[in-house]
């Protein structure tokens, strides 16, 4: 009896205008952000490898002196993502550059070359079409499930027989469920057939693996809201005030509970401001000069000459100083940054009361994209930088000319040969490369994700049960 509930509801909703103007309206969405993608991904990889291929040019004439590479600031860009075509998330306003040397990591920056002026439809992913207008489109199709057939007199008349009201529920879920599945497939069809006969993106096993992830959790997404108009419907009279409710519930989920958390973070989780870093990093400085005027790392640390053995200068105490120095510096930096890497992940955690935040953040996870991305990112930087910096030790040490001491002075180091001038073999200095999470790396970081979601369809599929077993369909 279930095949037949299901085979009605089915056939109902495909034959109804709002199925047709779903279907045109999710077609039309996918297809025009694969053409849009395509576009996009191009120009920015484009870019990338450009800028890439320059700093490692520059980065090997320096080889030519060991010295020179330590003192050499990269360049370091944010490759594009082939699966930001699903969900790029907030990555668009993250950082994507990075310059960082041996001795500091500067502040990570957002370089654009797009005219911030114009409306970006890049901004649009698969994550933004299911979880705003699809989710809607969801309540649509369910918020006339039971009020609008007791109603029509339709339900009365079904339960009227011999069928149990537990298998009239499961068929108009199913129903709604496999209706909602034909449009959402054959957009993601469509949007993948664009991009892949464009020959620009490559997709590998891995990430078609990742691709049917996060299509897994798109449904459960829409499942959870497919539930949530069965359960107001079993609750309310007429379909009217079922929409109604509706409408002001999907608000308060999907608009407003996923800006809390950044109004909460403002509010509780302060960053230094620009004027506030400058200043911190000043009187770091004053501070160490403060304490090599004291004679803390000996004498003659601030002095300077070009030659090692001239009585006025002090090697050891220069070390002392400038290593003192860089790292006071470099110790505000890494703060700066820490306090606003907390701050969005504070906000981010406090909007996770929305449905919505929480299947976005899942598919930024398992897609590699979005704020952890950032953060692994500049944690790769900094273990990259510790990296170069041993291989520079282990080169310097060959030198039986050098000082084998390494410190924050261009012009020290240079003229006293503090570390080896020889030349180096570029292929063998390590060349920074970000690194991705594996899928089951990434699948044990959204598990709480997921979980979320899953409790969400299971506590609106009990609600709505438990109220359709009860509710008068006179």
């Amino acid at each position: 009896m279930i095949r037949h509930i299901i085979r009605k509801e089915l056939l109902e909703n495909l034959l109804s205008l709002r199925f047709v103007l779903s279907l045109l309206l999710i077609i039309c969405l996918y297809a025009t952000i694969g053409f849009v993608f395509v576009s996009k991904y191009t120009r920015q990889t484009d870019d990338y490898w450009k800028r890439t291929n320059e700093n490692i040019a520059a980065f090997s004439e320096r080889a030519d002196q060991l010295y020179k590479l330590a003192f050499y600031e990269q360049e370091i860009w944010r490759k594009p993502r082939p699966l930001s075509l699903c969900v790029e998330g907030f990555e668009r306003y993250l950082p994507n550059y990075f310059n960082s040397s041996l001795f500091r990591t500067q502040l990570p920056e957002v370089r654009s070359r797009s005219n911030f002026l114009l409306p970006n439809f890049c901004d649009i992913d698969w994550v933004f079409i299911i979880s705003i207008p699809l989710s809607f489109v969801v309540l649509l199709f369910t918020y006339d499930s039971f009020c609008g057939e007791r109603q029509a007199g339709t339900l009365r008349l079904i339960l009227s027989g011999a069928i149990p009201r537990h298998q009239v529920f499961l068929g108009k879920y199913f129903g709604a469920a496999f209706t909602l599945a034909i449009p959402l497939l054959m957009g993601f069809l469509i949007n993948l057939i664009i991009v892949i006969s464009s020959d620009i993106v490559k997709l590998g096993s891995g990430e078609w693996l990742r691709i049917i992830g996060i299509a897994l959790i798109s449904f459960l997404y829409l499942s959870m809201f497919l539930l949530l108009g069965m359960f107001v419907s079993s609750r309310t009279a007429h379909s009217t005030n079922s929409i109604i409710i509706l409408l002001l519930v999907w608000v308060c989920l999907v608009i407003l509970l996923p800006r809390l958390g950044r109004i909460v973070s403002d509010m509780y989780y302060k960053s230094m401001s620009h004027a506030e870093f400058q200043k911190k990093i000043v009187e770091n400085k004053d501070q160490i000069f403060s304490e090599m005027r004291s004679g803390k790392y000996g004498e003659k640390a601030f002095e300077f000459h070009p030659d090692r053995n001239h009585p006025s200068v002090n090697p050891p105490a220069a070390v002392r100083f400038w290593n003192a120095f860089s790292a006071s510096v470099g110790q505000v930096y890494e703060q700066h940054h820490n306090q606003m890497l907390a701050q969005a992940f504070a906000g981010r955690n406090f909007a996770l009361v929305s449905p919505m935040v929480i299947y976005q953040q899942a598919s930024e996870i398992i897609a590699g994209t979005g704020l952890n991305r950032c953060a692994s990112l500049y944690q790769q930087i900094k273990r990259y930088q510790e990296q170069l910096k041993e291989f520079i030790i282990s080169e310097d040490q060959k030198d039986p000319d050098s000082l084998h001491i390494l410190f924050d002075f261009n012009y020290a180091v240079d003229s006293w040969r503090a570390i080896s001038k020889n030349p180096v073999d570029f292929d063998t200095v390590p060349k920074f490369q970000e690194r991705d999470l594996s899928l089951g790396q990434s699948m044990k970081l959204a598990i709480w994700d997921i979980g979320l979601l899953v409790l969400f369809n299971l506590v609106f599929f009990a609600a709505s049960f438990v109220s359709f077993l009860r509710y008068d369909v006179r």
